[in-house]
C-alpha cells in the first residue's frame, strides 16, 4: 500500500497546472484533422546515470564522481500523436539511488551511503525530425522516496526512512525509431530547491542525470478523422 501511495502522490504532487494546461491546448487542437489521435502505450526499460555535485560547504565530497552513480531504470510511456510531427509523451520511471562519498569534517573522513527510490513523471513535447529521428523537450516532476542514509564505517550511524521529498527540473530528449521500437537518451538537470529543513537530504545538490531509456510501442487507439460535412441536394 505504502509503494502504491507513492506512485500516486509523484502523479500529483507539484505538477505545474500551467504547464499541463499549455499542453492539453495542443492535444484538443481544434485545426487538427483528427478529432482523436493514434495514443500508444510503451513498456520502458534503460539506465539512469546521475550527477551530484559537493554541498556549498563541501561536507559531502563528490567532485570526482561525474555521472557514475547508475542505476537500472523501468517504467511506462504513453505516445499521443497530436498532429503532423509532433506527439505528447507521458514518461513514468522508477529507479533507486545509491550516493557514496566521504564526509570531511573536523574529524577524520567517513564514509557516506546515501539512497533512494526515485520516482520520475516527464511530460514532454516531441518533434520528429524525420520518420526515425526525434526531439523532445519538457518537465520532470520526481518524488524521492524513502531516503536512507548511513555511515558505512559506523554501523550504528544511520538514520531513515524520512518522508518523501519533491523535485522538478527540465529534460531534454534524442531518439531514434526502429519499427515499433524507440532508443532514446535524455538530459535532465533538477531545478535545485534543496530542502534545508533535512541536513542529509540537502547535501544531494546540482542533481543532474544522462539516461538510455528503450520502448516497445504498443496502439492503444488508431484514431479517426473528422466527419466531413455532406453537400445538401440540390432540387429544382
Amino acid at each position: 500500500m505504502g509503494l502504491t501511495n507513492s506512485i500516486i502522490q509523484t502523479i500529483t504532487i507539484g505538477i505545474d497546472r500551467k504547464y499541463i494546461v499549455f499542453l492539453s491546448l495542443f492535444i484538443l487542437n481544434p485545426l487538427d484533422s483528427i478529432t482523436f489521435s493514434q495514443t500508444y502505450i510503451c513498456p520502458v526499460i534503460g539506465y539512469d546515470f546521475q550527477k551530484v555535485s559537493s554541498d556549498p560547504i563541501n561536507f559531502l565530497d563528490l567532485k570526482h564522481k561525474g555521472f557514475k552513480f547508475a542505476s537500472p531504470l523501468v517504467g511506462i510511456k504513453v505516445k499521443q500523436i497530436l498532429f503532423k510531427q509532433f506527439y505528447f509523451n507521458y514518461n513514468g520511471d522508477i529507479t533507486h539511488k545509491h550516493v557514496r562519498g566521504p564526509i570531511r569534517n573536523a574529524g577524520s573522513p567517513t564514509d557516506m551511503l546515501l539512497h533512494c527510490n526515485y520516482f520520475k513523471n516527464q511530460f514532454l513535447l516531441t518533434y520528429l525530425l524525420n520518420s526515425k529521428l526525434y526531439l523532445g523537450a519538457g518537465k520532470s516532476f520526481n518524488i524521492v522516496n524513502k531516503f536512507h542514509w548511513e555511515n558505512l564505517e559506523n554501523s550504528l550511524s544511520r538514520g531513515g526512512p524520512i518522508g518523501n521529498f519533491n523535485e522538478q527540473g527540465w529534460v531534454f530528449v534524442i531518439g531514434f525509431k526502429f519499427n515499433k521500437i524507440d532508443f532514446e537518451t535524455y538530459y535532465y538537470k533538477r531545478v535545485d530547491n534543496i530542502n534545508e529543513s533535512d541536513f542529509q537530504y540537502s547535501l544531494m545538490y546540482q542533481i543532474q542525470s544522462l539516461g538510455l531509456r528503450v520502448s516497445y510501442d504498443f496502439k492503444l487507439f488508431n484514431g479517426f478523422k473528422k466527419k466531413e460535412k455532406l453537400d445538401c441536394p440540390e432540387f429544382k
